[in-house]
């Protein structure tokens, strides 16, 4: 799965010379929690965050009138207070988990995706788990069955969906992992099985750790 697939493509952006109130009511308006910042030639040059911009408004506590307020806010702009550092780009043909890992190695929730230089989109923390949700079938019931193997014997994941389908099963995800403790972990979801206690009883005969719940 590539970026483009799940980005958020043309999004809404802040300029370096917009005052930080209008993009504040971007932000408000479109409920969100950042904006690309392009420059004068359309170039993109930052990212602007809610907390930001919030930290550039006046407190309540000001002695200012609403006047001198006013004015300072007209006067300050995103490109005055956005960060001065190199913008964490992807581009938009990269795949999706090379995305997942610059957000989690970064800590951070959302990347401008670019095209040849250019903005194109912006891929966000929701749209990696909407992501993650559809590819395991989150959403959809049915089963989910567990097994965690010892090492990892050749043909394992053969034999145990031959069971499956030796069941009228009908796997329609897979996922795999290594959990704490140096098992392999295999998660099947399946969406029509005839007789889940006797699958999960067979799979057991194989010398595997494996469970199920109705999803």
């Amino acid at each position: 799965m590539r970026v483009n697939e799940r980005m958020t493509p043309h999004p809404v952006v802040a300029t370096v010379d917009m005052p930080v109130t209008e993009a504040m009511q971007l932000i408000e308006e479109n409920h969100f929690r950042r904006l690309p910042v392009l420059d004068g030639k359309g170039d993109l040059v930052g990212i602007i965050t809610d907390r930001e911009l919030q930290k550039a408004l006046p407190s309540d506590a000001t002695s200012l009138s609403a006047h001198e307020l006013n004015y300072i806010l007209m006067k300050t702009t995103v490109g005055d207070i956005m960060p001065k550092k190199k913008v964490i780009t992807i581009e938009a043909d990269e795949l999706l988990e090379e995305a997942a890992i610059l957000m989690r190695d970064h800590k951070i929730g959302a990347i401008p995706v670019t095209r040849e230089g250019k903005l194109a989109g912006i891929i966000t923390e929701t749209n990696i788990f909407d992501a993650f949700i559809d590819i395991m079938g989150l959403r959809e019931p049915g089963y989910r069955i567990t097994v965690r193997i010892e090492g990892n014997p050749p043909g394992i994941l053969g034999r145990i969906a031959t069971v499956l389908g030796n069941h009228n099963g009908n796997i329609s995800h897979v996922a795999t992992h290594v959990d704490a403790v140096e098992q392999s972990v295999i998660v099947f979801r399946i969406n029509r099985i005839d007789d889940i206690e006797a699958v999960i009883q067979e799979i057991k005969t194989m010398g595997v750790y494996a469970s199920y719940i109705a999803v």
